[in-house]
């Protein structure tokens, strides 16, 4: 592989990050690996005493332990979809929890897309949907830099506003699109659910709500739990406390600026609405939601051409086979968090170590983890090493060896996204986009013997006995089995290698039933309307830390690559003026950032276009002799009680100068 470029009549082609130009060092790099490894040495020790075996030998290792273990005692792990091959596999990776009869599945989806995609049906009943660009009148960006994370969504927002669309940025963070929207909002991190109650207080006393829509699509004015008003005199109610000034003082959004947004969200409908991990990566993160969907609601754009809509996408097979989860009573957290990712058998990092530490409720003996890297990408918890060291056995999907891959006692080689074919149907952009069907093709051969990530789960499901759950572990088979509803089969697919639009594609659904007041919520002992959580100051940590993904790496990936390490090459933290100023810091000054649980080392550097008493750091980097992994200094016991979401955003800290003397290697 010498390059990629994009491809422009794709419908997420016209530009590519520098990640995917970074692609030929990827393929090539000379750390990944290429062989089975199995342990020999005791966990702990510096060298795991990695042995190169064959993949027979790796599978019968595999199946032999796993048997041994059995399914109750055995867990899965994925990382994150978002930025990894991984989403290739998915849905097989699921079906082989669920069919092997694992209740538990560590993924990340607390602090990435469960609040986009399935708190909201607390409030419709749907997900959050993807924006109608081509028809919307303004789009709001709610903790989401797309042109950091999404380049192709990006796009799309920028050709809106070229057409007149306006943009309202809702960020701690002057970045990206935010410099070139009409109005920015620098909200002072956590305190995401007072601003929107406070854009629901402006809405409803400047008679700004869309009462027609509520009235037809809505339980507003349906009467609320005490009998003596309405629901929406109940919301107004819980939003009149939250007047501008209030607002202003929680926030750090200045009242002229609120009331701007008001204003947008009341004349520029129909209003788009993005929000995704700024918003969920908080202590508070399912009433934050609630809140920010419930005025989203109040605009009348939900469903309706210009807003948020749930486009026609491609028909097929879901094989992931959540109805066959028979052991879902089992799952870690369920009885804590019925309402959360528990339900559907996604458990966190916290609960699993906890388990696996304890014996309780049951033990958990064997892991099979596909790509995730728990040390650096998930916060701090007190069981985390000696829970990895307590495992029996420990299997690891992985590219290169990690922090977490260390532990493991099999390490198998996977591909990556060039090396592998890839399905995708809809693309998440628009109507056109969300009907197209793709099969990515494989760019170059994977190195030496390592396999994609979908032929790793057919191999194990048949030395598990599950072949006939896996097409008799073909996985050709079963890429047919999942495109037979959609009118296009893998030969036709291979040919267009860009994809087709699907001849066959599912329905779009009418605008759901919208319910201001949570009955779900009120049965867990949770609020019916959105409250937020009322926080203290802290004389030792007088700032406000948070973080965000930069464009060289995706999470904890790629910082191999020198070509992306030259972009990026240490860790930094951007402090508002008034942090530095108090802390005399200067940009390239060498700092501390200390939390109530930890310290990160970095660089500092000043952005005038940060929010009042901020502190905007990288993460995803980790070293052994270097305290620079910012998840390791966040509380691994704080986080949302409905969903799991972990207080990475909107913590408690200070920054100091690091002293000369520190004795650690500097970056």
């Amino acid at each position: 592989m010498l390059r990629v470029d994009p491809d422009p009549q794709h419908p997420t082609g016209k530009a590519i990050c520098v990640k995917a130009r970074a692609a030929p060092e990827l393929v090539a790099h000379s750390d990944r690996l290429t062989t089975p490894l199995r342990r020999t040495r005791p966990k702990g020790d510096d060298d795991p005493g990695w042995k190169p075996i064959t993949w027979d030998e790796a599978l019968g290792i595999a199946g032999e332990r796993l048997a041994a273990a059995g399914p109750k005692a055995t867990a899965f792990a994925v990382a994150t979809p978002s930025g990894t091959a991984i989403a290739d596999s998915f849905a097989w990776i699921h079906r082989l929890a669920h069919y092997w009869g694992s209740p538990n599945m560590v993924f990340a989806t607390e602090n990435c897309n469960w609040h986009r995609d399935f708190t909201p049906r607390l409030t419709w009943g749907n997900s959050l949907g993807t924006p109608d660009f081509e028809h919307t009148g303004c789009i709001v960006l709610w903790g989401s830099n797309p042109a950091v994370s999404w380049l192709a969504q990006a796009e799309r927002i920028r050709a809106a506003q070229r057409r007149g669309a306006r943009l309202v940025v809702i960020d701690p963070r002057q970045g990206g699109l935010a410099n070139s929207a009409d109005l920015w909002l620098p909200v002072r991190p956590g305190t995401d659910a007072v601003l929107a109650l406070g854009l629901i207080h402006l809405l409803l006393e400047n008679g700004d709500a869309d009462l027609a829509f509520l009235r037809s699509c809505s339980d507003a004015f349906d009467p609320a739990p005490s009998g003596d008003t309405t629901v929406l005199e109940c919301l107004e109610q819980a939003a009149a406390g939250w007047t501008p000034d209030r607002v202003e003082a929680q926030t750090g959004v200045d009242v002229p600026r609120l009331r701007q947004a008001a204003d947008l969200l009341a004349t520029a409908r129909p209003i788009s609405l993005i929000t995704w991990t700024g918003t969920c990566q908080q202590e508070n993160a399912t009433a934050t939601t609630r809140a920010i969907n419930i005025l989203y609601a109040l605009t009348g754009s939900l469903g309706q051409r210009g807003g948020n809509r749930w486009f026609p996408r491609p028909k097929i097979n879901d094989v992931a086979a959540f109805d066959a989860a028979a052991m879902r009573r089992d799952t870690l957290g369920l009885a804590e968090r019925p309402l959360g990712p528990p339900a559907r058998g996604w458990i966190t990092s916290r609960d699993l170590f906890r388990t696996i530490v304890t014996g309780q409720p049951y033990p958990i003996r064997a892991l099979l983890a596909f790509g995730s890297n728990f040390l650096v990408s998930k916060p701090a918890t007190r069981h985390t090493e000696e829970a990895l060291a307590k495992l029996d056995f420990f299997i690891q999907t992985e590219l290169f060896v990690t922090p977490t891959a260390r532990w493991a006692d099999l390490l198998l080689p996977a591909a990556s996204c060039w090396e592998r074919e890839g399905l995708q149907a809809g693309f998440m952009i628009g109507e056109q986009a969300e009907a197209h069907l793709q099969l990515r093709p494989a760019l170059v051969a994977p190195p030496g013997e390592a396999w994609p990530d979908t032929r790793i789960v057919f191999e194990l499901a048949k030395v598990l006995g599950l072949a006939e759950r896996f097409f008799g572990g073909d996985p050709e088979a079963g890429l047919e089995h999942v495109l037979a509803p959609s009118g296009l089969d893998a030969a036709a697919l291979r040919a267009c290698p860009r994809g087709l639009a699907s001849p066959h594609l599912s329905a779009e659904p009418p605008v759901p039933r919208i319910t201001l007041w949570s009955d779900a919520l009120v049965d867990i002992g949770a609020p019916g309307l959105p409250s937020p959580v009322s926080t203290q100051p802290d004389p030792l940590h007088p700032f406000v830390l948070t973080c965000g993904k930069t464009v060289p790496y995706c999470h904890s990936q790629f910082r191999q690559l020198a070509g992306l390490r030259r972009r990026q090459p240490r860790p930094e933290a951007e402090l508002a003026p008034d942090v530095a100023t108090a802390r005399g810091v200067a940009s390239g000054d060498a700092i501390v950032i200390k939390t109530q649980c930890g310290e990160m080392h970095c660089h500092a550097v000043l952005n005038a276009r940060l929010a009042a008493g901020t502190v905007w750091s990288h993460y995803g980097w980790w070293d052994a002799l270097r305290p620079i992994n910012y998840n390791a200094c966040m509380d691994g016991e704080r986080f949302d009680s409905v969903a799991g979401s972990n207080a990475l955003r909107g913590v408690p800290c200070d920054v100091l100068l690091r002293a000369p003397g520190d004795g650690r290697r500097a970056e």
